[in-house]
This record gives C-alpha cells, structure tokens and sequence, in this order.
C-alpha cells in the first residue's frame, strides 16, 4: 500500500466515523426531546386545588420523626 493510497483510506474512515457520530447524536437528541416531551405531557394532567403554602404545609405536617440508624452514632462517642 503507498503512503498516498493510506491517506486516502484514512480520510474515508474520519468520513465515516464523522458521519456516525453525527447520526447518534441526532438520535440521541431526538430520544431526549421525545422523552422530555412525554413526561411533560404527564405532568400537566395534575392538577392541585391547594395553595404552595397548603402544600408546603401539608409537606411538613407529613414529616416523622425517626430515631433509626441513631444508635449506629452512640458508637462513635
């Protein structure tokens, strides 16, 4: 094989492997977009009749205090 012919050879492969880069980055994008698309198509079927400060509330009011995993410290000491 001549230096010239290699060349050639490595210069369709940059072409190839330029080409195939761009096609799964198009794909990609397209995935995200369509993934993204579908979840804020879920989301806007929520709807909430509460104020965010009911929320916000509620969100506290729900908390529970848990001493679990606590003794795992005392060890420490």
């Amino acid at each position: 094989m001549t230096r010239e012919e290699a060349i050639r050879r490595l210069e369709h492969l940059v072409r190839e492997i330029t080409e195939l880069k761009t096609g799964l980055e198009v794909d990609s994008a397209a995935e995200i977009e369509t993934g993204t698309r579908a979840f804020l198509e879920k989301c806007r079927g929520w709807e909430d009749t509460r104020t965010p400060e009911k929320i916000v509330a509620d969100i506290y009011e729900a908390r529970v205090v848990s001493d679990r995993g606590a003794a795992a410290f005392d060890k420490l000491t």
